[in-house]
């Protein structure tokens, strides 16, 4: 087995969803709001002063506001659904649930794989911190009936698993080769040397042209740049 991850299955999201942190920061932030507002119309609109320790109830929701801080630095997001089953990519075959899909009879293919159990939300600095790695797809056509399958990269290191795996299969050709499976790998993935290996492989048996190649590669350096410019210039022809 060269890469094997869980199925996501989502649901519809209940109405005001909110983790944990997000509820204690929306109620405090309400609170202060609304007792600051009882507050400013008793001593402005009603024209009656009181003492400072009508204030001092406001700690209490800034305790709170604080405290929802604090869940966040270490809070992940909200499934909203639930995991069923296994994907699983073998040597010349896709595995869904028990059912087989070999590489060269799936059509309109489509892999997304970027998002793992652990990393920075977009929305970090002010809800959840983490996401759960389940914003991830494959989608393909079989005998003309489409399947889509969500699933969870649960580290880092499961999503080099992935992009290790979508590089051996369009080298060893396990799937006829098109263009756009070159995009499937991360463009973060495609300056490690098996991306470049590749890319040198389609050059030489001259799928890709090699100004298209050199583009898709992401260099460590101009020197490595040029290196490669130098080894493969007869094929720019």
């Amino acid at each position: 087995m060269l890469f094997s991850a869980s199925i996501f299955i989502p649901e519809k999201p209940k109405f005001f969803n909110l983790t944990q942190s997000e509820k204690l920061s929306y109620f405090s932030f309400g609170v202060i709001l609304l007792y600051g507002l009882v507050l400013f119309l008793i001593e402005h609109v009603l024209d009656h002063k009181l003492s400072p320790s009508f204030y001092y109830p406001v700690i209490i929701p800034l305790v709170i506001q604080i405290t929802s801080v604090i869940i966040r630095l270490k809070e992940f997001e909200n499934l909203n659904g639930y995991f069923e089953g296994t994907i699983s990519f073998k040597e010349d075959l896709l595995l869904i649930d028990e059912i087989e899909y070999r590489y060269s009879e799936l059509e309109n293919l489509v892999i997304y794989g970027n998002s793992f159990c652990g990393e920075k939300t977009q929305n970090y600095r002010y809800g959840p911190m983490y996401g759960n790695g389940i914003e991830n797809l494959i989608s393909f056509t079989h005998n003309k009936i489409k399947v889509e399958k969500h699933f969870q990269l649960n580290s880092e290191r499961h999503l080099d698993e992935l992009q290790n795996t979508l590089i051996h299969i369009i080298t060893e050709e396990k799937i006829p080769f098109k263009k756009e499976y070159l995009y499937f790998i991360n463009e973060e993935y495609r300056s490690f040397i098996l991306f470049e290996f590749l890319i040198e492989k389609l050059i030489t048996e001259k799928k890709i042209e090699f100004n298209e190649g050199f583009r898709l590669i992401k260099f460590n350096s101009n020197k490595d740049a040029e290196e490669f410019k130098t080894k493969y210039f007869n094929y720019k022809h």
